[in-house]
Formats: C-alpha cells, sequence, structure tokens
C-alpha cells in the first residue's frame, strides 16, 4: 500500500466534531472574557437571550432542544442564573419545570448586551460580515445534520 494512501484525505482527517469543538471554544474565551464585566459567561448571556426572546416561561424541554443541550446540562447551567435572581425556575405541571426571566435579569441583558455587541463586531470586522452569513448558514445545516445522524437522541 502506498504512503499516501494510508493517509486519510484532509476532510476526512479533519474531525469535524474535534474541529467544531476547538473553534468554540477558541471564541467562547473571547467572548466570555468581554462579558465578564456584566458578570455572565457567552453561555449564560445566551442561555438569558433565549429565554427572553420566548416573552414568557418556556419549558426546559423546549429550551434544550433549541440550544441542543442535554437536559441535566441545562439545568446545571440555568442554576448558578437561578441562584443569583436572573432566573426564576417553577413547575410547568407534571414533572415538566419552566425558566422565566426576572427583571434582575432583563437588567443584566441590557448591562450585557453593548459588552456583547462589541465582541461580535470585532469578530465581524477580523472574519468579513459576508463569510459570517454563509458560515452560520452553514452551521444550522450541522445542526440540523447532527440532529438527524444515529446517536443524536442520546
Amino acid at each position: 500500500m502506498s504512503g499516501s494512501a494510508t493517509k486519510a484525505s484532509g476532510a476526512t482527517a479533519k474531525c469535524a466534531a474535534g474541529t467544531l469543538r476547538r473553534a468554540t471554544r477558541s471564541i467562547s474565551r473571547v467572548y466570555d472574557a468581554r462579558l465578564a464585566p456584566a458578570g455572565l459567561t457567552a453561555t449564560q448571556f445566551s442561555l438569558l437571550s433565549a429565554v427572553q426572546r420566548r416573552r414568557g416561561p418556556v419549558r426546559l424541554t423546549e429550551l434544550a432542544d433549541e440550544l441542543v443541550f442535554e437536559r441535566t446540562s441545562l439545568y446545571r447551567n440555568l442554576t448558578p442564573l437561578a441562584r443569583e435572581g436572573l432566573i426564576t425556575l417553577s413547575n410547568a405541571g407534571g414533572r415538566a419545570r419552566q425558566v422565566a426571566l426576572s427583571a434582575k435579569g432583563v437588567r443584566r441583558i441590557a448591562q450585557a448586551l453593548p459588552l456583547w455587541t462589541a465582541a461580535q463586531e470585532d469578530f465581524l470586522e477580523r472574519f468579513g460580515r459576508g463569510p459570517w452569513n454563509e458560515l452560520a448558514e452553514q452551521l444550522v445545516e450541522i445542526v440540523d445534520i447532527a440532529r438527524a445522524m444515529p446517536g443524536a437522541d442520546g
């Protein structure tokens, strides 16, 4: 077997999961640092923003599905936000739980939004708006593909 036959092709050699995780960790560090003055991480800002977009209580299962979180991981990430009074967690009937944004949470988002916007603008200036829009569309496709793959249901 020739040496080139034993080497994986470029696309095959670059693990999709590893490459996407490295990119995510790299950009998350930047956003975490930028959001630190507001006392939030990028994940927390994302969670609060998702709850705010719903304009009312949202079931944890719905939020987990939207944000591609395992329910236990979502709850673990929401707990510090509840402890800080930024959200409220309550029963939604039966064993279901729901989350709602508090007034303090709304104020925290307002405090963090300019910091997030500055990080976003800096990233877009460096990466390019057109390339980002294309990549963002591809990333949505990746989420859809991953959801349809065997093993995606946990």
